[in-house]
């Protein structure tokens, strides 16, 4: 009876789970593997690729079909066959390679290649093409894997740890929207992440919604790159004819595309355009490393396009395939994307403009395919759920055949998760890095971890413990860090930290801490008090490490600090898409310090330290005396038209096209025993835009001012974020870099403006033998204007990429018109 019944439900299986379709591999005449070829039901876009070792699968309807096999290089084969329900027939495509013809033609000298006359029609119908299509929605499969093939054994003295093999690989399911300009919306069904059961797939069909059309095509990389068929591609490109085929009664033109130089953004290898339509049939293009490309030695662009609604051809299969080395790993990967179900919108607009309205859509009613409400802020919904469907789903619902060894990697991974999820693997694992070596206590710190109930510590590294400054003298200085991670999120964090000034022989001590809220609202609790010392720019206007370096080596003091007893409530959370809030309220007792030490390692010639009160323009004594300041402050970060995606576990935010704007407002409160009143508001926009081939451009603007000053101390000034050392501290929008500290902090109205424009390699691209060192040139402007300083400006132009993360800069200062000031920077610019 046990037989029967197995035998019943084994049988029962099969039908529930039976597919109707055809599968086989696609080859060469002469039998060898062609992957990634593209195989789909003619007269549809319903289609598959096949995977790295040639095999498919094709999902297909009952009834008769011609079949279409097609790999770049190789003859179109196509193939009739006729399903019954639930039928899955094998056939492997054996396609030969495609046999070229040439046009008789009488070639003398001085002639161009046949291949301009394609390119030049390509060209004049490029913007038509761009914008064809004004909405299409599609389903789309993803799948990517990342592998590593070699990796060095340790880095900076540490372990690594991680396997070569398959790193990641990933697949996902979504139905996908869009329409021009650049409206997207995006679902995701389903999501399988190797070796993570609850995880989900960070694949985004809107990743890879690339349009060659598009004059530069945008690969995420520092660079955009010229189209081969750009109206300028003939200042970037040389081009051969290699000949023409014939398919379904269309000639289809295959011309080389070959970079004038080699350093200039653009793609090599072969497209494929219709004749008379002038459209892409097939892209088979390349980069390498030396035309801007970070941390990747090459990239390759395969898509291949077929006829949808209305004649209207769109991508039905593309991949992105990569290598990478940098640090003595290297590795490969690629992504593949399967599209399928097409509806189609025609840009009727675009049409009537080209005068083609007519022949196409006489007898056709237009018709929107979306309307208003159907494209949101929220770009990517991750369904619930999405990460839980079983093999058999993805069995029937996988276009493209898992290979044997992404099999493997599936099993394996699932088996030791298993394993890895146990307590005895964790703690096993906990034990070895728990281990204290030379690395960790002297060079990146030491951290305790506990997997089990994910609680941790960490200690800093002996080296950026000691720290040196005129007032305290020789201070070590300690903040270990205790917290706790749900699902590998920090739930909760404190910090405390202590301090003692050998000179001063004072001894300060703090404790902060954070909690978060795991919603999508990014809510967060901060709150702190102690005993400890501050700078009188709190945002730290120059680092302890900087300032110990030039005090100890050049005799010069420009941190200047102030005691504080304190204590601190910090609220922050998103109230509406696109406007964050943060608030936060501190009453604290303040007192002034003086100099304690005069220890330097410079001769006394070149010591030149002063008073821990800096000097100002406005205030002779900086120097106060001990107060009590009760401040609350609130700013709300605008970022408009923000969009976002959502996961059942977290909400993620996009970068806008559009400027973040800051709004702040302070106010020193007149109570509870607080000596300050004061009201002061701000008003600053930061942005970052591509300009193209000419690179990368940032700029921030800021203007505010005491709406009250009634009663505040130096602290409470307006400052500016100067540099008077060598070093440049990265990462400040709102920077100067010859600007004095401290001497034209003011009270006054305010505005200032920065711009950086990072040229990327569009320069030095261009000069022999240095284009080879991969040099980036940057140029910088910044303008201050007060009531005390006048009119303050700043120009610098330096070269960034130096050993691939050095920056060198030279300055120029003018104000109000006469020299101020000159000198070099030295920073990180990647």
């Amino acid at each position: 009876m046990k037989l029967i019944s197995l035998a019943f439900f084994l049988s029962l299986s099969n039908l529930l789970f039976a597919q109707t379709g055809i599968k086989g591999f696609t080859k060469s005449a002469t039998g060898e593997p062609l992957p990634f070829s593209t195989v789909y039901i003619k007269g549809t876009t319903n289609g598959t690729t096949s995977n790295s070792e040639g095999e498919y699968y094709l999902k297909t309807p009952a009834g008769s079909h011609t079949i279409v096999a097609q790999h770049v290089g190789y003859k179109v084969t196509e193939k009739n066959v006729t399903l019954n329900q639930n039928q899955t027939i094998r056939f492997d495509f054996a396609l030969s390679e495609q046999a070229l013809q040439l046009k008789e033609v009488i070639v003398t000298a001085g002639d161009e290649d046949p291949a301009h006359r394609v390119i030049r029609e390509a060209i004049k119908m490029r913007k038509f093409y761009e914008s064809e299509v004004k909405a299409f929605k599609t389903d789309a499969y993803l799948k990517g894997l990342f592998r590593l093939d070699d990796k060095p054994d340790k880095i900076l003295g540490q372990q690594i740890t991680v396997d070569t093999g398959i790193l990641y690989l990933s697949e996902s399911v979504s139905k996908f929207s869009f329409e021009l300009p650049d409206k997207v919306s995006e679902r995701m069904i389903s999501s399988k992440v190797s070796g993570d059961e609850q995880g989900f797939s960070f694949n985004q069909a809107s990743d890879f919604n690339i349009n060659p059309y598009n004059k530069f095509i945008d690969l995420d990389m520092e660079r955009e790159f010229v189209s081969p068929i750009a109206p300028q591609a003939f200042l970037f490109y040389d081009y051969q004819w290699l000949g023409f085929f014939e398919e379904n009664d269309r000639l289809i033109n295959k011309i080389k595309v070959i970079p004038k130089r080699s350093t200039d953004p653009v793609f090599e290898g072969v497209v494929y355009i219709v004749e008379d339509e002038w459209r892409f049939h097939t892209i088979d293009l390349f980069v390498t490393k030396a035309r801007g490309l970070e941390f990747i030695d090459s990239l390759k662009v395969n898509q291949v396009f077929a006829p949808t609604d209305f004649d209207i051809w769109m991508p039905i299969s593309q991949k992105f395939s990569f290598r990478f080395g940098a640090f003595g790993f290297k590795g490969s990967g690629y992504y593949i994307g399967v599209y399928s179900n097409y509806e189609v919108e025609p840009n009727y607009k675009a049409y009537r403009e080209a005068g083609l309205y007519e022949q196409k859509f006489e007898a056709k009613e237009e018709k929107d395919l979306f309307q208003e409400e159907d494209f949101t802020r929220e770009v990517l919904v991750v369904e619930e759920g999405s990460n839980e469907r079983d093999t058999t789903y993805w069995k029937n619902i996988r276009p493209v055949p898992l290979t044997s060894i992404e099999v493997a990697d599936y099993q394996v991974k699932d088996s030791i998760r298993l394993v890895k999820e146990s307590e005895p693997y964790k703690d096993s694992i906990d034990t070895e890095r728990n281990k204290l070596t030379f690395g960790k206590i002297f060079l990146s710190g030491y951290t305790h971890f506990n997997s089990i109930e994910e609680k941790y510590w960490s200690l800093p590294a002996i080296i950026s413990i000691f720290q040196f400054n005129t007032v305290e003298g020789f201070v070590p200085e300690l903040q270990p860090t205790i917290w706790r991670q749900i699902d590998g999120r920090t739930k909760y964090w404190l910090r405390p930290a202590v301090r003692y000034g050998f000179s001063n022989e004072k001894f300060n001590a703090k404790l902060e801490g954070g909690y978060r809220k795991l919603d999508d609202k990014f809510t967060r609790f901060y709150a702190g008090g102690g005993h400890y010392i501050s700078q009188f720019d709190e945002s730290e206007a120059i680092t302890p490490f900087i300032n110990s370096y030039v005090t100890l080596v050049n005799g010069e003091n420009f941190m200047k600090i102030f005691q504080k007893s304190f204590g601190y409530f910090r609220f922050q959370q998103e109230v509406k898409n696109g406007i964050l809030l943060n608030t936060k309220v501190e009453y604290a007792s303040r007192d002034t310090l003086t100099n304690t030490s005069e220890y330097t390692w410079a001769s006394d010639e070149k010591t030149n330290f002063t008073s821990n009160q800096p000097p100002n323009m406005e205030l002779a004594q900086t120097g106060f005396e001990k107060n009590q300041a009760l401040i609350f402050d609130v700013t709300f970060r605008f970022l408009f038209k923000q969009t976002y995606a959502t996961r059942p576990d977290r909400k993620f935010v996009y970068q806008s096209k559009y400027p973040e704007v800051f709004v702040t407002y302070k106010k020193g409160v007149n109570a509870l025993g607080s000596d300050v009143n004061f009201d002061f508001v701000e008003i600053k926009v930061i942005d970052e835009m591509s300009l193209g081939l000419v690179g990368t451009s940032n700029y921030a603007i800021a203007g505010g001012g005491f709406l009250n000053d009634k009663s505040l101390t130096f602290v409470d000034f307006q400052h500016f974020s100067g540099n008077q050392t060598a070093l440049s501290q990265v990462g400040d929008p709102l920077k100067f870099e010859l600007l004095p500290f401290y001497q034209f902090s003011t009270t006054k109205p305010f505005f200032e403006a920065h711009y950086e424009h990072h040229f990327n390699e569009f320069i030095f691209n261009k000069i022999p033998l240095v284009k080879k060192l991969n040099f980036q040139a940057v140029a910088t402007a910044n303008f201050l204007t007060t009531e005390t300083i006048g009119n303050y400006f700043e120009v610098g132009a330096g070269i960034e990429h130096i050993f691939k993360f050095m920056r060198v800069d030279y300055y120029w200062a003018l104000r109000n018109g006469e020299f101020f000031g000159s000198g070099f920077r030295i920073g990180v610019g990647f």
